[in-house]
């Protein structure tokens, strides 16, 4: 059995990374909402598809989310896992970019 959340969490990296090497003179990722639309795209929207994230990854639904729920803004469980589903993705998305900056500096000081 995999971990849902992990494969969600390869797929923005690899999107991340897609992205950089699509864009080798962009400095950063967010200039134009790449990232946002990269996570975003990522989020299940399926009401089945989220708790099975939630089943799996218990905090998806226990925490509650910075930027409050997702969709409709209701405080329903559903809408908390998908902002907890997407505050999660974004910060895996960030560290990647990070990776992504200091790789592209450590090339750099090489040549």
């Amino acid at each position: 059995m995999t971990n849902k959340l992990y494969d969600l969490e390869q797929e923005v990296r690899e999107a991340i990374r897609e992205w950089a090497e699509a864009h080798p003179d962009n400095n950063h990722i967010d200039y134009d909402g790449s990232l946002h639309e990269i996570v975003d795209g990522a989020v299940p929207i399926y009401t089945g598809d989220l708790m099975e994230l939630a089943a799996e990854n218990i905090n998806l639904a226990t925490d509650m989310p910075e930027l409050g729920p997702a969709f409709d803004g209701s405080p329903t469980p559903v809408n908390i896992v998908a902002s907890n589903v997407y505050e999660h993705l974004s910060n895996i998305a960030w560290e990647e970019w990070q990776t992504i900056e200091a790789e592209r500096e450590e090339a750099e000081a090489v040549n």
